[in-house]
């Protein structure tokens, strides 16, 4: 059944009927959380304030775009207020994890293993937006509509923040890496 069903069924009074709403996108709420708040226990609690919130609100979802979109709007704003208040930009690059590769596999891996390791600590040091906006696009691939939807800002701006914050990806990683 798709989310409709569901919304239908919890805005009537059924309140099981959130349950496979909640079932269905833990895991995305959560990994989009995770990005700007990298403690587990406080990620997983972020994201359980991110369905209260919809549900909540959810007389409000108008069904003009997808009801994930909707709820990534809500986890990407409860994120980002949750880094502001913390005032925390970022992870810091000591909790990145390095996974040791055993000596059989080849050079080729390794090298891409620690680009992305390089590209990850870059990455964790951006501001909490930029992190988001890239994790929107990249890691969830949704449309540039959709990111933009879910961040608040335009169509245009959206494309412009993103192509900006691969340039400076770019720049830093170009800057740290030998």
């Amino acid at each position: 059944m798709d989310d409709s069903h569901y919304i239908e069924r919890v805005l009537k009074g059924d309140l099981n009927a959130y349950t496979p709403l909640v079932d269905k996108y833990r895991s995305y709420v959560y990994t989009l959380v995770k990005r700007t708040c990298p403690n587990p226990a406080e990620a997983e609690e972020l994201a359980q304030d991110v369905f209260v919130k919809a549900y909540e609100h959810l007389s409000t979802f108008r069904g003009s775009s997808a009801f994930s979109t909707w709820l990534y709007r809500i986890a990407f704003n409860t994120a980002i207020s949750h880094a502001r208040k913390k005032k925390r930009y970022g992870v810091s690059i000591d909790k990145i994890e390095i996974r040791d590769y055993l000596e059989e596999e080849s050079e080729e891996a390794e090298n891409r293993e620690r680009a992305y390791i390089a590209l990850e600590k870059i990455i964790s040091t951006l501001p909490p937006e930029e992190q988001m906006l890239l994790s929107l696009y990249y890691t969830k691939s949704l449309m540039m509509e959709e990111v933009a939807y879910i961040s608040g800002l335009s169509l245009s701006n959206t494309k412009v923040r993103i192509h900006r914050i691969r340039k400076k990806l770019y720049l830093l990683y170009e800057s740290t890496t030998p």
